[in-house]
């Protein structure tokens, strides 16, 4: 590798943004890909593409992710200049999706100055990064086949016009980060590979730009093998040294449960390398977890990832809702101490956690609510109810003389609360800062 820069694989104490399971470069990046200003331009970049094809062409909307529009723009060969990218079929090009980039004309206008095949007719998801250089954006497009195997292709376009195939690559998760501490504005990209062994496992693929016109996979770390039977979601961090780190979350058994491992990036040998955190030595088993739903993530919003665990000495949780609620424990493991603990309760039903005292550890009741809409958390010991949580109909208007305090929205209904009887670092306030929907 050509940058060489130490790392400190205990500083993980500040995240980045992640959505679902890939980075989108912020701040800068977000400035040069925006959406279209106005319609009128979406119209006159299809009116130059339909031109251009002497047709019209069927536009192919991404099925998921961060862009769910078939129109990118963005300053994709960094000459300063925005350029259009559209996802497109026609009649003449067969199944398959294609993408045309489009370059603005002195007339106002848009010229085609490139157009690609994909792999398949169906987008699963785009996304860009500043893989080749700071002021370029690649293009990462995500091409599903009807045997439903992931491809992710890199297209890389350059200041004369041309347009190349950098990487594809069969893939089931991917994330962006700057992985090896560049410190430059670029970008690294990390694929989760399909599991192919027997036992298992996950592969991680790093590919990083070292120059010229070409990418390097430069390591491939087999995670998990004989443990994990697939990836359920990457996730990035970043170090008080503003070195990058993974969260890999993992299927365990058939996809029955969770585990997690760390990822790290060792400067000095140029290799990702697998991180244990001090006094964990099995984090396989110390993270497992069995709600599949329950993916890391920065649950208290101060720039970590989170790994949540099942507790079992939270307290008591009446047997109507023992299959609804459940103690949690999440860990940023980021110090050598062991990391930061933050612990609260979590309805798998509703999708939501609640972050509680850590005075109230192991002397919490849970029961349900008068009409079953929610719970109430009390005090084990003494009997004190604390607090109510109410999920209802969003048409629900009646807080009983604003008894209730509208938390979250939740789907299509509402999450409420009242306070009963006032502890301190349970307070209304406590509840709406301390609530973390899970999407």
């Amino acid at each position: 590798m050509a940058r060489k820069k130490r790392i400190l694989p205990i500083a993980l104490t500040t995240a980045l943004c992640l959505a679902g399971c890939s980075v989108l470069p912020g701040g800068e990046t977000e400035s040069l890909l925006r959406a279209p200003r106005l319609s009128g331009e979406t119209s006159a970049v299809q009116k130059a593409l339909n031109s251009y094809l002497d047709g019209v062409a069927t536009l192919k909307y991404p099925a998921s992710g961060d862009f769910l529009s078939p129109f990118l723009f963005g300053d994709w060969d960094g000459d300063g200049t925005q350029e259009a990218a559209v996802l497109y079929t026609a009649e003449a090009g067969g199944a398959n999706v294609w993408m045309a980039i489009l370059e603005p004309t002195d007339s106002g206008g848009w010229r085609v100055s490139q157009t690609t095949e994909g792999l398949s007719g169906e987008v699963e998801t785009v996304s860009y990064a500043h893989l080749r250089d700071a002021e370029s954006l690649q293009l990462l497009v995500g091409y599903d086949s009807t045997q439903g195997d992931r491809y992710m292709v890199v297209y890389l376009y350059n200041s004369d016009g041309t347009l190349q195939t950098v990487n594809k690559q069969s893939y089931t998760d991917m994330l962006v980060a700057d992985m090896t501490g560049s410190g430059d504005g670029t970008e690294d990209l990390v694929l989760a590979l399909p599991t192919e062994t027997e036992n298992g496992g996950i592969n991680l693929q790093l590919l990083t730009y070292t120059g010229g016109d070409t990418f390097l996979a430069a390591q491939t770390l087999a995670v998990g093998e004989g443990y994990y039977s697939g990836c359920a979601g990457l996730h990035a961090g970043v170090g008080d040294d503003g070195n990058s780190y993974l969260v890999v979350d993992g299927w365990t058994g058939s996809a029955s449960g969770l585990s997690s491992t760390i990822i790290i990036y060792d400067a000095e040998t140029g290799f990702l390398k697998t991180y244990t955190p001090p006094r964990v030595p099995d984090m396989y088993h110390a993270t497992q977890r069995y709600d599949t739903d329950l993916l890391s993530m920065d649950v208290d919003g101060n720039g970590t990832i989170d790994i949540p665990t099942e507790v079992t000495d939270g307290g008591t949780i009446e047997e109507e809702l023992t299959n609804q609620l459940h103690f949690l424990l999440w860990k940023d493991y980021a110090t050598q101490e062991g990391g930061n603990n933050l612990f609260g309760v979590y309805d798998s039903e509703h999708r939501f956690f609640l972050q509680l005292p850590e005075s109230m550890h192991g002397n919490i009741l849970l029961k349900p609510n008068a009409d079953n809409s929610g719970w109430i958390i009390g005090s084990l010991a003494e009997g004190t109810l604390y607090c109510e949580l109410r999920v209802v109909d969003p048409t629900e208007t009646d807080l009983r003389g604003d008894l209730y305090t509208r938390v979250a929205t939740i789907g299509s209904r509402q999450l409420q609360a009242r306070i009963i009887t006032e502890y301190y670092g349970l307070k209304m306030e406590d509840i709406l800062a301390g609530v973390t929907v899970i999407s």
